[in-house]
């Protein structure tokens, strides 16, 4: 299936107004105006388009699945989104789903349990091999922790601090969510209102949204030993997790976390019991579960490690 380039000319103020509409559905331009297209061919050829929104579990083949009959097809809805990874898919997002050509609307089939006899089965995974128990934290060299590996993507929800010099306490959060690129592209969502300094996806890669100088939007309404609004002097760290006690937080994820936590403990000299989990600061107590399942006196106790204390 050949994929077409159109250019579309707009005047500045549709423009605008189109962008922010497409930014606050948490999409591109281009995307809004190939659904739209897809909708008005279908429309023209007498079939319906519907839509999907991502739940738990799902994947492009599994939706494929309960819309076609086939985990097979799920190209079809992987080019219908201009989805360049089909693994780059996360809860909450809505999809287009299209007609296959034979008229009238997609409708998904009871359940998702898989036909009695599958065209080409896909043969289970093989089991992962029992992990390794952690290996024990060195103190580094002269207590000093270098700088780990950090990629900027930035994000537009930040103001200044009161003092940019104000930093001395670290909040750790989990994101509810299963995928980095989903949270890069949420806290680049204006109207999210939302964001973090920091977030470590599951692989141990880390990546940087809001400068440590300026204040992130992910504590809200808070307090600690007496002083609220904690965002005004914190910074603040997503661990990718879904936040629900059973989804796990792999070794090297929490590896990447001591040694982000280390080097900026040691940058604003910030004291180890002011590390503290969202659950810890939320007012009123109990609004935040987060980071959930997460050993946050493990990370205490590994960052005075490394650092030599």
């Amino acid at each position: 299936m050949a994929i077409q380039n159109l250019q579309v000319n707009l005047d500045d103020t549709t423009f605008k107004i189109a962008s922010d509409r497409a930014a606050g559905a948490g999409k591109t331009l281009g995307q809004v105006v190939a659904e739209f297209l897809i909708q008005y061919a279908d429309g023209a050829s007498g079939s319906i388009t519907t839509t999907y929104t991502i739940q738990r579990g799902d994947t492009l083949g599994r939706i494929a699945q309960r819309f076609y009959g086939d985990a097979r097809k799920y190209p079809v809805i992987q080019r219908a989104n201009n989805i360049s990874n089909p693994s780059r898919i996360w809860i909450g997002q809505v999809l287009v789903i299209p007609a296959l050509g034979n008229g009238g609307s997609p409708q998904p089939t009871p359940g998702l349990s898989p036909v009695a006899t599958p065209p080409l089965p896909i043969p289970s995974p093989a089991p992962l091999p029992a992990p390794l128990p952690p290996a024990p934290v060195q103190p580094v060299p002269g207590g000093v922790a270098a700088k780990p590996a950090i990629r900027w993507v930035g994000s537009p929800n930040f103001n200044n601090r009161r003092r940019p010099d104000d930093i001395s306490a670290i909040v750790i959060h989990s994101t509810a969510n299963s995928t980095l690129q989903g949270v890069i592209d949420w806290f680049n969502n204006p109207s999210a209102q939302v964001s973090a300094h920091y977030t470590i996806g599951k692989d141990g890669q880390i990546v940087q949204h809001v400068q440590d100088m300026h204040r992130a939007w992910h504590a809200g309404r808070s307090i600690w030993k007496g002083r609220d609004n904690v965002n005004d002097y914190s910074l603040g760290i997503e661990l990718v997790n879904l936040n629900d006690g059973s989804d796990p937080y792999p070794e090297i994820q929490h590896q990447a976390n001591v040694a982000l936590v280390a080097y900026l403990v040691q940058r604003y000299n910030i004291e180890v019991d002011d590390i503290m989990g969202h659950l810890d600061i939320a007012i009123p107590p109990g609004r935040k579960t987060d980071p959930r399942g997460y050993d946050l006196h493990r990370l205490q106790r590994e960052v005075d490690i490394l650092l030599g204390r």
